[in-house]
């Protein structure tokens, strides 16, 4: 018996046999054995060393059987670093939010707290009485994300896509322009807006006012809320409309101008330091490649802090009139935080969530099928298996969390 090595596998072949007689027998059917990887389990806390870590000669996989392991691997590191964000920011604005309303007690996790804040808000509707209806005024903020984050994260994971199908272009950008911007300037602080104003406006407006609306709402004499269009001032809240004074916000430009803030949209010059303000083109990779990659650009994206005003629209009585006061002063305060994290999450973040979810399902039921050997196999299982079924589990935290979370902005958006 002869022993080849040959690559990374071990060949055993059987040379030919003299019977009696001296008659030679044919020789027998080589027999390949693959050999097993190393074994070397990832640290799924280090994006980065999971990043370069090479799954085929670890584990002695195929290439697709590699790439299949590894989005998932990074998928679990995302849904894990991702779960611990979420808890402690929920967990603060829905603490916020039930404190701010009166409600008392040791909230021990985001879901618990968000929980809490879900009760508060509606036990605050019900005391401003049934034929009172409140809407939530809101300043939408502008989220960034890296511009080349997409197609970092597409050429990391998939190694059979060549560098033009793993591009992730963002066509809406903001930046610093210093020539004339055209989309949205959000200003750094009061300037004068030529177009529709989104946050606070300390002259002439018309438009939504979150605040005390005096002048005329939808035609009529105002000197409270306004649930609909109103025309004179704003005060003390956000407002979106026309703004004939200074506005603190976001501009939307009716033209090109100077911008003296961030520019979302497009400058006559190059945008300096320009980010990702919109949706980047989905690159052509892999369905596990992919539910990692939008997992890790919502985990990535930063907004700026939205401006609300709670308004109510119904008769109420002078003690209704009073709790809604008092609702108002603690929403205004208290929802900025929630919304934040929810746009930072968009209104897609559960199902994204629940694909990268599937992924790591997925990669943890094929362990038999992407092993060349029982020795791989259990390799295999050792490293990722419960790592693996922690973070599916931590996925289901998650949406839940958000889902509770979206529920406590509902009740006054919807």
């Amino acid at each position: 018996m002869s022993r080849i090595a040959f690559g990374g596998s071990v060949v055993f072949v059987v040379a030919g046999l003299v019977a009696c007689g001296g008659a030679s027998q044919p020789a027998a059917t080589p027999v390949v054995s693959i050999a097993p990887g190393r074994g070397r389990c990832p640290d799924l806390a280090k994006a980065d060393e999971v990043s370069t870590f090479d799954f085929a000669s670890e584990f002695a996989l195929s290439h697709e059987a590699a790439d299949k392991l590894k989005a998932a691997t990074l998928a679990a590191a995302e849904i894990m670093q991702l779960s611990d964000k979420l808890d402690a920011g929920f967990g603060i604005a829905c603490a916020q939010i039930a404190l701010g309303l009166g409600t008392t007690g040791d909230f021990r996790s985001g879901h618990d707290a968000c929980s809490a804040a879900y009760r508060s808000v509606l036990d605050a509707r019900q005391k401003i009485g049934e034929k009172t209806t409140p809407k939530l005024v809101v300043h939408r903020p502008i989220c960034l994300t890296d511009a080349s984050a997409m197609t970092k994260c597409a050429s990391l994971c998939d190694s059979s896509v060549t560098a033009d199908r793993a591009s992730g272009y963002c066509a809406f950008r903001a930046g610093r322009c210093d020539g004339s911007c055209t989309g949205v300037c959000d200003v750094k602080s009061r300037a004068k807006c030529e177009g529709n104003c989104s946050g606070m406006c300390d002259g002439a407006m018309k438009g939504a006012c979150g605040g005390r609306c005096k002048g005329t709402c939808d035609g009529r004499a105002s000197y409270g809320y306004c649930v609909g269009t109103c025309v004179g001032t704003c005060e003390g809240s956000a407002m979106t409309g026309e703004c004939k004074g200074q506005c603190s916000g976001a501009c939307e430009l009716k033209a090109p101008a100077i911008c003296d803030g961030l520019c979302a949209g497009t400058c006559s010059v190059a945008l300096d330091d320009a980010k990702c303000a919109g949706n980047f083109k989905t690159p052509h990779i892999s369905a596990p490649c992919l539910a990692r990659c939008e997992l890790a650009i919502m985990g990535q994206t930063e907004c700026s802090i939205p401006k609300v005003g709670l308004v109510f629209s119904g008769r109420m009585s002078p003690k209704e009139r009073d709790q809604a006061d008092a609702m108002k002063v603690a929403i205004d305060k208290s929802f900025p935080g929630l919304l934040k994290i929810l746009y930072e999450l968009g209104d897609d973040g559960t199902t994204k969530v629940k694909s990268a979810q599937a992924v790591i399902l997925n990669a943890r039921a094929a362990f038999k099928t992407m092993a060349r050997s029982d020795v791989s196999e259990s390799q295999l299982t050792k490293c990722f298996s419960e790592p693996f079924k922690t973070a599916a589990a931590q996925a289901s935290v998650i949406t839940s969390v958000l889902d509770r979370a979206t529920a406590v902005r509902n009740t006054l958006s919807k």
